[in-house]
């Protein structure tokens, strides 16, 4: 995505801005994920033939993170602004394709782009249809854990 794109993404996104929730007042559930099934994401179904190839496969880890989050019906929160899935995937991608060899892992991705806010150090929340907040790093954590047990069954 080039850089004029991202911004009318941001300007359009920014129409559908609402006041964000207090922070989270508890820990994240292990069994919180942002789809239902992990076979419904595309990018499960090359990780899985492409299991060999470890630096591709970390690549498509993060893919898969950031599709999670693209098909979530959650509302993601960053900078105190509430914006929807794909406006939040819109924006890890953005930052991840400028991340460069800072980022090499799905943790590397999760704690250096998908945690906080380079700008304010704020950070990144999600909250679900029952109105909690969850830091979105644990999440992301659940989600990349679940990713690995469906890899590693397939093996």
């Amino acid at each position: 995505m080039n850089r004029n794109a991202f911004y009318l993404m941001c300007v359009l996104g920014s129409m559908l801005l609402i006041n964000a929730p207090a922070l989270p007042a508890e820990k994240t559930p292990s069994d919180l994920f942002l789809i239902s099934n992990v076979h419904d994401n595309s990018f499960f179904a090359i990780a899985s033939r492409n299991q060999d190839d470890k630096v591709y496969l970390e690549k498509i880890k993060i893919r898969y993170l950031i599709e999670t989050v693209q098909r979530s019906s959650f509302i993601f929160i960053r900078n105190n602004k509430t914006y929807r899935g794909i406006e939040a995937a819109a924006h890890l991608s953005w930052k991840y394709s400028f991340a460069g060899k800072r980022v090499q892992t799905p943790h590397d991705f999760i704690e250096k782009i998908a945690s906080q806010s380079i700008q304010t150090g704020s950070s990144y929340f999600v909250r679900t249809s029952e109105d909690k907040t969850y830091l979105l790093r644990d999440v992301l954590y659940n989600e990349l854990e679940r990713l690995e047990q469906a890899l590693r069954s397939q093996k």
